[in-house]
């Protein structure tokens, strides 16, 4: 009798064990949603996870992490697995690691990571998954949208490339000085001849305690763009960082200009310089021909990391916007002069904008967007 049950308890022993291997090891992933096992996904560990792709907690299977919100599986994989357009920067003494973020159960985001033996991390990419309104064909050869960031042995960012989901690509190269970053070139894709051609060069400069002072942008073409648009936003080349003292950077190095400042017409060889404090706020941004002169200027005026106001200086006349903000820092009011006279002041209630015109300092048009739509349009009597 005792042997029976000995015999039992083994056999219901192994079948747990069995189902434990299955969900850590067989090649699934879970449909939080239907109850549906699929997709692969082998020896990896699983972790509760953020939005952020942190692994926060290891957990004992996969199914026990795609209960969270979010989920973590990290793997290590053969270059077989590696998908093609990683293959060619792949080296044989690397080892491949990576990273896939689960939301409510559906693949967002993946990340490879090359590594040494020593553990010198040599690339880092990541995809995110793009949805059927994106990438209606299911082009992922053309449509991606992350980035490549290439690391040489001293862990410095040698060349970054981005990818849009309208098919564009970038590439940056950068060149260090001691470890201190002192360009990045930028040049885009070229579908049609199938190679890299120039965009533009930023050059940066530094005080002697290495805090960032200016930026020189270099244009290598001629290009017609919109500043309210964010085409001629500075930013940082990622992990810049890592090339200046810490602390010295604020998070957000995003300019958000008014329409009312108009397009540009960048010619071959102009300059664009941004200069900056001891935060690597920009304070002004200048456009210069290739002679030397001013086309326009550009100063902005900061309180800790917003911007209150931003002025733009061009052919004699000034064009001044002033914001305000709530105390979640979101911007809700946004005024706009010309040459000192009030245009336009905007109000923002959530999703909502209150948009009103003026002339000679007298409002005479109110309009409400909602979600970027006009919904209504009224003009104002002032008698």
């Amino acid at each position: 009798m005792n042997k029976k049950i000995i015999r039992i308890a083994v056999i219901v022993l192994l079948f747990f064990a069995g189902l434990i291997a299955m969900t850590q090891e067989s090649p699934f992933s879970f449909d939080r949603q239907a109850g549906e096992l699929s997709v692969r996904q082998q020896r990896a560990r699983w972790f509760r996870s953020n939005k952020g792709g942190m692994a926060i907690e290891e957990m004992s299977s996969m199914l026990a992490a795609m209960y969270g919100d979010y989920a973590l599986a990290v793997d290590f994989i053969q270059r077989n697995e590696l998908p093609d357009f990683l293959l060619p920067y792949y080296d044989n003494e690397y080892i491949i690691e990576t990273r896939m973020l689960f939301e409510k159960g559906e693949l967002i985001r993946t990340q490879w990571i090359f590594r040494e033996t020593n553990d010198k991390t040599r690339l880092a990419a990541v995809f995110l998954e793009l949805s059927e309104n994106e990438n209606p064909e299911n082009d992922k050869k053309n449509q991606r949208n992350g980035f490549i960031e290439i690391y040489n042995e001293s862990s410095l960012l040698m060349s970054e490339y981005r990818f849009f989901n309208n098919g564009e690509i970038t590439r940056i190269n950068n060149i260090y000085n001691n470890s201190v970053l002192i360009s990045a070139a930028v040049q885009e894709w070229d579908n049609n001849e199938e190679e890299y051609k120039d965009s533009y060069t930023d050059y940066l400069r530094y005080n002697r305690s290495l805090f960032l002072r200016s930026v020189e942008r270099v244009f290598h073409t001629e290009r017609h763009i919109s500043l309210a648009d964010n085409a001629l936003l500075f930013y940082f080349p990622r992990h810049i960082a890592d090339a200046l003292l810490p602390g010295n950077l604020i998070g957000e190095k995003t300019n958000v200009y008014p329409e009312f400042f108009g397009d540009a017409l960048i010619s071959k060889d102009d300059r664009l310089v941004f200069s900056t404090d001891a935060r690597s706020r920009i304070l002004s941004q200048t456009l210069y021909d290739e002679e030397g002169n001013i086309i326009w200027e550009i100063k902005n005026t900061w309180s800790n990391d917003r911007i209150v106001s931003t002025m733009k200086t061009e052919g004699g006349n000034e064009y001044l916007a002033e914001f305000e903000y709530n105390a979640d820092r979101e911007r809700i009011l946004e005024r706009n002069y010309k040459n000192g006279a009030l245009e336009r002041v905007v109000h923002t209630e959530g999703t909502r904008d209150i948009e009103e015109l003026y002339f000679n300092n007298v409002a005479v048009l109110r309009a409400v967007w909602e979600n970027g739509r006009k919904i209504s349009e009224t003009r104002i009597n002032n008698r």
